[in-house]
């Protein structure tokens, strides 16, 4: 069996070939359209069994979409299990070579257990996209805001008017991005069975399905898990046990249900009486916030779940 991995960076893309039973093989491309064509040339002449990538900001984006176009079994992986990976294999170099066959060999260990990507639908890739750049420009609003008010007090009334300025063109730029989002989950059904839920809104809902890959949809316990709303557990003999969340997942999407949370713990009888059962146990109203929201998010997953489940038996039907 042959596995390839490659370690994706702005100026490179390090390939290395590993079969079951010999010497790997190491190329090396520019991260540029010749670069990656040079790439598919190779995979295509090697035919790997996986192809094994590790996300990387935006720098692996374009090789991504070609690969899935190209019909190759990709695999994403995690890089917290990459690291632990590395820990278990004594690995001590981090090179991108070595970490291209560090990959190599994961997904020879892993073949059996790995999931292939799939190349989400346009209009979620576009989604995805401006859910990223609402939170930039939401980001960007709140500074401005923070910057006015200093300028305010310290009298700086050159800096006002172009802060004033630079303020509305945010303000007007986010009203598109919200109305371009609108009409994207609109088109989605998927969108209108979560926004029947008590603290989904518009945000929530665009946020859970722009992050949270479409294989996950309807799966609670995979969803939870992928957004990093499960506890980690840390026992070890005599040592005190010790919980907690493990962060894995989009920190933009934990935020968004944190919201989600906010609301329906204010709107929800069933969320309200859970949140203040936890505080009456002695939670934190931050663990308690998060526990509704992790609750929400197995709610929004049990919606998905029922409305495929009648999407099917309409089709049977």
């Amino acid at each position: 069996m042959l596995c390839a991995g490659i370690d994706v960076s702005k100026p490179h893309l390090d390939l290395a070939l590993l079969p079951s039973a010999a010497k790997p093989t190491r190329l090396r491309f520019p991260n540029t359209p010749e670069g990656r064509q040079a790439l598919l040339a190779a995979l295509a002449h090697h035919r790997p069994v996986w192809v094994a990538l590790e996300p990387t900001g935006a720098y692996h984006l374009p090789l991504l979409k070609l690969l899935a176009e190209r019909g190759f079994q990709v695999a994403l992986v995690n890089p917290y299990h990459l690291a632990a990976f590395r820990k278990a294999t004594g690995e001590r170099n981090k090179t991108d070579r070595q970490d291209a066959l560090l990959l190599a060999r994961y997904a020879l260990v892993y073949g059996e257990s790995l999931r292939a990507y799939t190349l989400p639908p346009e209009a979620l890739r576009e989604l995805k996209a401006l859910v990223g750049y609402r939170e930039d420009l939401a980001e960007r609003e709140r500074t401005i805001l923070n910057q006015l008010e200093a300028a305010r007090w310290a009298g700086s009334e050159e800096v006002i008017p172009l802060l004033q300025q630079e303020l509305a063109c945010v303000v007007g730029l986010l009203g598109k991005v919200e109305a371009r989002i609108q009409a994207l989950l609109t088109a989605l059904p998927e969108a209108e069975v979560l926004l029947g839920l008590p603290g989904v809104g518009p945000q929530v809902a665009a946020a859970v399905l722009a992050l949270l890959p479409p294989h996950l949809w309807g799966r609670a316990k995979a969803a939870a898990s992928y957004a990093g709303l499960i506890p980690e557990q840390e026992v070890s003999g005599k040592s005190v046990e010790r919980s907690r969340l493990s962060r894995r997942g989009p920190p933009l999407l934990r935020k968004k249900l944190f919201m989600g949370a906010l609301v329906a713990v204010r709107h929800d009888p069933e969320m309200r009486a859970l949140y203040h059962r936890l505080l009456s146990r002695g939670k934190r109203k931050k663990q308690a916030l998060v526990a509704v929201a992790h609750k929400l998010l197995r709610r929004m997953m049990g919606r998905l779940r029922e409305y495929y489940a009648s999407q099917l038996a309409q089709q049977v039907a």
